[in-house]
């Protein structure tokens, strides 16, 4: 057999690839969740507006409809408006706990989809190349 000797140039070298691995591999990580990230927001968005758009026409249709009913279409649309300003006075009435609740809805949405897939794939991974060293 041949005997190996210690080299402090190459245990530097071994050292110095190991590092740059690791930071190349922070660096992929964290664009990979941070994407995750940007397409969540921007999913969310588009949510966002389609629901708006939702509530746009169904308030229009609302207020023709009432318009109907009482004879008046401006009287249908003030009763629509009505409508939407007792909502929005139930809504200032409880702003301290809806705040509380949508902060932690957007909390905890952010916060798995930071550690969703990537951190699972590296798990099974990891724990996978653990099996085969045991099992050597």
């Amino acid at each position: 057999m041949e005997e190996q000797k210690f080299s402090f140039s190459d245990s530097f070298n071994k050292a110095k690839e190991y590092v740059d691995t690791q930071l190349e591999l922070l660096k992929l990580k964290s664009i990979a969740k941070a994407s995750r990230i940007g397409a969540t927001i921007i999913l969310d968005s588009t949510k966002l507006i389609l629901v708006l758009l939702i509530i746009f026409f169904v308030s229009l249709s609302l207020g023709f409809w009432l318009g109907e009913l009482m004879g008046s279409n401006a009287l249908g649309f003030l009763t629509t408006g009505i409508i939407f300003f007792i909502i929005l006075l139930l809504v200032n009435v409880r702003s301290g706990p809806l705040e509380k609740k949508f902060m932690g809805l957007i909390i905890n949405r952010v916060f798995t989809k930071w550690n969703d897939d990537v951190d699972s794939k590296e798990n099974a991974s990891h724990d996978s190349s653990n099996n085969e060293t045991a099992a050597k």
